[in-house]
């Protein structure tokens, strides 16, 4: 009898854990961006160049809070230039995983032409987020451009896992031309960005620790 309980017991935790393992869903979730909505500093008297002071954002060349437009709250961030932008950045550790999210638009009463469009970068750095060092790579993706629909928010995202040597995620959003000659303009704006590091969910831990206790003791009593 109680060889049968154990083996339902263990039975039972498989399958608990089965059903977490398969689902997308077993990871935690912490968006680690200060200021994700641009709704600081006020931009209401008109648009303010953003910093790490006023703002969380390093801003260079051409990075604005802006009231001119937004998907959510009150304010987006806007850029402009080749290229301009803005930037924060994270400790992180080797094999990290990194899921990015914004939302960009090409404004109508701004609109980007030529090759100008926005973008999402992860630049892998070395040294500490209080103290950056050298960049190793950086990865890539398009969330909007000159062809894009105006007036509609388009959300991208960018899924990358730290390289060797990297100690710093920085997220960048940006404008820029694709071909980097600067045939371009008009502005991007951006709002709601998330960045996130990917770590296991609580409960999936705890079902798999179960699963190894449970295996030990089984096999201690034979």
């Amino acid at each position: 009898m109680r060889g049968l309980r154990r083996c339902t017991q263990y039975a039972a935790l498989v399958a608990a854990t089965a059903v977490w393992a398969g689902a997308s869903a077993s990871t935690a979730a912490v968006n680690v961006l200060a200021n994700p909505g641009f709704e600081v500093p006020d931009a209401s008297g008109g648009d303010v160049f953003m910093t790490a002071g006023n703002s969380s954002w390093n801003g260079f060349n051409a990075a604005f809070a802006t009231t001119g437009t937004k998907r959510t709250g009150n304010q987006s961030g806007k850029t402009f230039g080749a290229p301009g932008g803005m930037f924060q950045d994270f400790n992180t550790t080797p094999g990290t995983e990194w899921v990015g999210t914004v939302y960009g638009e090409n404004f109508s009463p701004d609109p980007m032409t030529g090759t100008q469009a926005g973008f999402m970068n992860i630049e892998w750095h070395t040294g500490t987020a209080a103290a950056p060092g050298g960049q190793i790579s950086f990865d890539s993706v398009l969330v909007v451009s000159s062809t894009s629909p105006t007036d509609q928010w388009i959300q991208g995202t960018i899924d990358k896992f730290a390289p060797p040597g990297a100690t710093v995620a920085r997220i960048v959003l940006l404008s820029g031309p694709f071909n980097g000659a600067g045939n371009g303009g008009g502005a991007t704006f951006f709002d709601d960005a998330t960045f996130d590091p990917v770590v296991p969910e609580p409960a999936t831990l705890g079902v798999t620790a179960g699963v190894v206790a449970l295996e030990t003791m089984r096999r201690r009593r034979k």
